[in-house]
């Protein structure tokens, strides 16, 4: 659905703020307290704006605070997630969504999995909602999300996230065979993250096999050895529980 307020200002109205605000917000001079606090504050009532152009530079310009002031990252990290995550929900604006996708991409790699706190569970199913969208960029910045949250993941919300895995496999399977060759490269990367929260040690060696290194992908039989696999266990199962041979 088109943003109606989008034509409100024309390119030769709206560059102008673009630039300015890409190179502040990766300047030192943010380092400033008194200075970034009012940024900041810019940017958090631009992220609201009606015009759909503004809020894609807001959300730009949070993300590129990693580069003016990393060491605030952490600081403001619950201002910057709140902000960033709530542009994952924007109705009117691909661009927004996928501009938020990236601010987050590089906020998420100054932070630990202390940091995210309760936002964890939000963002980490608004990104699943946007493995099967019709945007490549989108389900490209999806995967690049879900494996930089993979990596975060240690002890708090370990097995919360590798419920969301279990729920995931799948997709990350299929899109492996993306028709987008980049999406289907960040897929395979995020992909091999993912699949020891899955427990299956004993398929670990083989997904290594087939995920690992730059060889080219083959997905068919990657599939194949999956289900070999988890044949082979419910077959061990019914073994267990029957004590008859199958």
């Amino acid at each position: 659905v088109p943003d109606p307020a989008t034509k409100r200002l024309s390119r030769d109205e709206w560059i102008p703020m673009i630039v300015p605000k890409r190179k502040l917000m990766s300047d030192s001079m943010l380092r400033e307290k008194k200075f970034l606090k009012s940024v900041l504050s810019i940017l958090e009532e631009r992220s609201h704006d009606r015009n759909s152009i503004v809020r894609q530079m807001a959300v730009r310009g949070l993300g590129n605070l990693v580069y003016g002031a990393p060491e605030k990252v952490k600081k403001y990290k619950k201002f910057l997630l709140d902000i960033l995550i709530g542009a994952l929900h924007d109705i009117f604006s691909l661009e927004v969504i996928g501009e938020s996708m990236k601010a987050l991409a590089k906020v998420l790699k100054e932070l630990k999995e202390k940091d995210i706190g309760s936002s964890f569970k939000d963002l980490t199913q608004q990104i699943r909602t946007y493995f099967d969208d019709e945007d490549d960029a989108l389900r490209s910045m999806a995967f690049v999300l879900f494996g930089i949250l993979a990596r975060l993941t240690k002890r708090k919300w370990k097995t919360y996230f590798a419920d969301q895995v279990k729920k995931s496999w799948v997709t990350l399977l299929l899109h492996l065979q993306d028709p987008n060759p980049e999406v289907s490269m960040e897929c395979r990367a995020t992909f091999q993250l993912c699949f020891p929260l899955l427990g299956l040690k004993r398929l670990q060696s083989a997904i290594n096999e087939h995920l690992g290194g730059t060889a080219k992908l083959k997905p068919e039989q990657l599939q194949v050895d999956i289900c070999r696999y988890l044949v082979s266990e419910l077959l061990n199962c019914l073994r267990l529980l029957t004590g008859v041979v199958v």
